[in-house]
């Protein structure tokens, strides 16, 4: 029994931590500001895109719609995980496809390790507390790789930002993401 209240605990301690971490977490936008992730009272979207991916161009009309349908319950935070791309490229993706929200240059990993993001674009929705409430794709327009729907049947982000704000269970949590890997170099 005593091993039982260990274990609880451990898990406790293990949740606090995982709550606190998202707003420990430093990071600057490709201006130069510090990002805030403290709790703003707004849920937060890590979008991974990559310049490179060509779903990443795709999906920013659907990302914008979705900003700033929502602004003031959500912020989406587009992440570019590779070192490689500098915040003058990020700059010229964020002006040829008119995105309109935040987007930083995650040269140090830090995004990624935390989220664990493997594809882009890859979504991961985050309570006002850094609870992970969503985490997969956009929706389902991407059959496979080289293959699209005509449109999307299934809205899994705005079901999953819809249903939080509505205290509704947000269901599927998690949903498989399709699109080009990330470097891991």
């Amino acid at each position: 029994m005593k091993l039982f209240f260990v274990i609880l605990s451990c898990l406790f301690s293990l949740a606090a931590h995982a709550q606190h971490a998202l707003r420990d977490i430093k990071i600057k936008t490709i201006d130069g500001k510090p990002l805030s992730l403290a709790n703003n009272g707004k849920l937060t979207a890590f979008v991974f895109l990559s310049p490179d991916c060509p779903l990443s161009r795709n999906y920013t009309l659907v990302l914008n719609d979705i900003q700033q349908s929502r602004k003031d319950a959500l912020q989406i935070v587009g992440v570019f995980p590779d070192a490689g791309y500098s915040d003058n490229e990020i700059k010229a993706f964020k002006h040829k496809y008119a995105v309109d929200f935040v987007l930083v240059n995650d040269k140090n990993k830090t995004l990624i390790n935390y989220t664990r993001a493997t594809i882009t674009p890859e979504v991961f929705l985050y309570d006002s507390n850094g609870g992970l409430l969503y985490k997969g794709a956009i929706d389902d327009w991407v059959v496979s790789l080289g293959r699209k729907k005509r449109q999307a049947d299934r809205h899994y982000l705005r079901d999953a930002i819809d249903n939080s704000l509505q205290h509704k269970n947000i269901s599927p949590a998690e949903t498989k993401a399709i699109g080009c890997f990330i470097s891991t170099k």
